[in-house]
C-alpha cells in the first residue's frame, strides 16, 4: 500500500525510503547553484538545465556527490533550505535522482525531506516493435523513450524488422516505412542520453516474413507458403542474418546484448532436408545447431546473445546442446496471480496453456475474476496429473511446486532455466494476445501479468525483466506498460 503524504507528488516508481515535508518547501531560484562532484558525464549540466541555474558563486547549492558506497543505480537525495544533495555512485543513479525531482516539483518549489532510493532488479525495460507497430513515427518513439527514463528504466528492446534503413547488399529489403538513418540516429542519440541500453531484436530463424518474401532470398525458406522461417541447414541463412544484424548493431553503436529471436518456428522440420535430420536427431537438436551458429557469431563479437524460451520449453533437449552463451528470455502472457491455477505446459499432451478440470467444478468460485476470465479465454481444462505426459512430469515436475495440480508457482521455468546454468529474463507483455476490457485492450490482465511476473523475477534473482508489446495499437497505450514496469520491477 502507497503511503504519500497529502499535498506530495506520487512519485513512480515509488521510492524505497522518503520522508518529505508536507509543510516546509525550498524555492529554487537565481540564488542556487550547481556544484558538481559527480564525476559523470554531463550530470552538472543536466542538473543546472533542468533547475535553470547555473553553476556560479551563488550561495544555495544543489550539491552532487560521487559516493561509491551505493549501488550502481542508487541514490540519495536531500533537500533542505539553501542546501539540496544528490549522491550517487555513477551516472544512472543521479539521472534517477533528476527523475524523482522531476515529478516531486511544484514550479521552482521542492519539499523538504529525504529520499533513499533503489532498484530490485538489474535490467527493466520494454519492447518497442517497431516492425508491427506501423503507427509509430520518430515523435512518438522519442516520447516512449523520455518516459521510460523518467520511470526509471534502463533498457528498450527494439526489433525493427524491415523498417530498418538496410543498406546494400540488402536495401530492397527496407520498407517504404523505414525510418529513415538520421531519425534512427536521433532515436539512438536520445536512448543513450538518457541512459537506456537498446538492446535490438533481429530474428535468427522464424518470423521473417519481411525478409523472405523477397524472391531475393528465396532458397533461405523452409517452405514456399508462409515464406516466414529460414531453413536451419542453409548455411547462407547465418550469413545473411549476420550482415542484417550488422548494419543494425553499427548503427547503435554496439552493444552488449542483440535478441535473436527464435520463437514460434512453426515450421520446423517442414523441408526434405530438414524432415530428415529430425528423424535422426530431433527438432531440439536441428533448433539448437542453428541458433549455436547465430549464439557463436555473437559470442566472437563480444555480445552475449538472448533467446526466446518456448521452443526451448517445449523442447527440453535443446537446453543440453544450446550454446553456452545464450541467455533465456522467458515470456509468458496470461498469469496473472502467485500461485497460479493455470500453467503454461508446452511441448506437454495436454496442450501449451493449461488447468486442472477442477476449477469447473469443485474448486470454482475461487479465483479472482481475472484469473477466472484469463483461463476461460485462453486456457483448456485437463486432468493435469494424468494429461500432461510422462515426458512433460519427468522433466518439470520439481518445479511445479506442492501444491500441484491445484496451483503452481507462478512463471515456473525461471528456476529451471537458471538450474542449468542460464541467464534468466523475464517477459509480460502489456499488449500481447487478443482479450478485451470494455473494448479496450485487456489492461487489467496486462498489469496484473506485469506484476506477477515482476514479483518472481526479484523473487528468484532473475537478471532483468522486458514488458513486450506486439500489436499494431495506439503507441500512447504503451505508457501504461512503461509506468506498471517501472513500478512493479523497481
Amino acid at each position: 500500500m502507497r503511503s504519500v503524504p497529502m499535498g506530495i507528488a506520487e512519485v513512480m516508481p515509488t521510492p524505497k525510503q522518503m520522508d518529505l515535508s508536507t509543510e516546509q518547501t525550498v524555492l529554487v531560484d537565481h540564488s542556487w547553484r550547481v556544484a558538481d562532484e559527480s564525476d559523470a558525464i554531463d550530470i552538472g549540466t543536466k542538473f543546472a538545465e533542468a533547475f535553470c541555474i547555473g553553476m556560479n558563486d551563488a550561495p544555495n547549492e544543489v550539491a552532487l556527490r560521487r559516493d561509491s558506497s551505493l549501488g550502481a543505480e542508487e541514490y540519495r537525495l536531500e533537500i533542505a533550505p539553501g542546501r539540496i544533495e544528490v549522491a550517487a555512485a555513477h551516472r544512472p543513479g543521479f539521472m534517477h535522482a533528476l527523475a524523482t525531482i522531476s515529478q516531486l516539483r511544484n514550479g521552482p518549489l521542492l519539499p523538504v525531506g529525504t529520499i533513499s532510493d533503489r532498484p530490485r532488479l538489474p535490467l527493466r525495460g520494454l519492447q518497442l516493435m517497431v516492425e508491427k507497430i506501423y503507427q509509430f513515427n520518430e515523435e512518438q518513439i522519442l516520447s516512449l523513450i523520455r518516459s521510460a527514463a523518467r520511470h526509471k528504466l534502463n533498457a528498450l528492446l527494439i526489433e525493427f524488422g524491415d523498417r530498418f534503413p538496410f543498406e546494400a547488399p540488402h536495401e530492397a529489403v527496407a520498407s517504404p516505412s523505414a525510418l529513415t538513418r538520421q531519425q534512427l540516429r536521433r532515436i539512438v542519440d536520445e536512448a543513450r542520453d538518457l541512459g537506456l541500453e537498446i538492446i535490438p531484436l533481429v530474428q535468427c530463424i522464424g518470423h521473417l516474413e519481411w525478409l523472405l518474401q523477397h524472391e531475393e532470398y528465396a532458397d533461405l525458406r523452409e517452405e514456399n507458403e508462409a515464406r516466414a522461417q529460414f531453413c536451419p541447414l542453409n548455411e547462407r541463412a547465418v550469413t545473411v542474418w549476420g550482415e542484417l544484424t550488422e548494419q543494425v548493431v553499427e548503427s547503435i553503436g554496439g552493444g552488449e546484448r542483440v535478441h535473436v529471436g527464435g520463437d514460434e518456428t512453426r515450421q520446423l522440420g517442414v523441408c526434405p532436408k530438414c524432415a530428415a535430420r529430425v528423424a535422426e536427431a530431433g527438432k531440439g537438436r536441428l533448433y539448437a545447431d542453428h541458433v549455436n551458429r547465430v549464439c557463436e557469431w555473437l559470442d566472437q563479437r563480444g555480445m552475449a546473445p538472448i533467446i526466446w524460451d518456448d521452443i526451448l520449453c517445449a523442447h527440453p533437449e535443446t537446453m543440453g546442446y544450446l550454446h553456452e552463451a545464450a541467455q533465456v528470455m522467458y515470456w509468458d502472457y496470461w498469469t496473472t496471480q502467485n500461485p497460479s491455477p493455470l500453467l503454461v505446459a508446452r511441448g506437454s499432451n495436454a496442450g501449451a496453456v493449461v488447468y486442472d478440470e477442477r476449477w469447473n467444478s469443485e474448486w470454482a468460485g475461487e479465483l479472482p475474476e481475472i484469473t477466472r476470465r484469463t483461463l476461460d479465454r485462453f486456457a483448456r481444462p485437463a486432468n493435469l496429473e494424468s494429461d500432461l505426459g510422462e515426458a512433460y512430469l519427468d522433466t518439470y515436475r520439481e518445479y511445479l511446486g506442492d501444491q500441484f495440480p491445484r496451483h503452481v508457482p507462478a512463471m515456473p521455468y525461471i528456476e529451471y532455466y537458471q538450474a542449468r546454468g542460464r541467464v534468466v529474463y523475464g517477459a509480460p507483455t502489456c499488449s500481447g494476445n487478443h482479450s478485451f476490457w470494455h473494448t479496450l485492450p485487456d489492461l487489467q490482465r496486462h498489469v496484473e501479468n506485469i506484476k506477477t511476473f515482476a514479483d518472481r523475477c526479484i523473487e528468484t534473482r532473475a537478471a532483468g525483466m522486458i514488458t513486450s508489446a506486439w500489436y499494431n495499437r495506439s503507441p500512447e497505450l504503451l505508457h501504461l506498460g512503461i509506468v506498471a514496469t517501472a513500478e512493479f520491477s523497481w
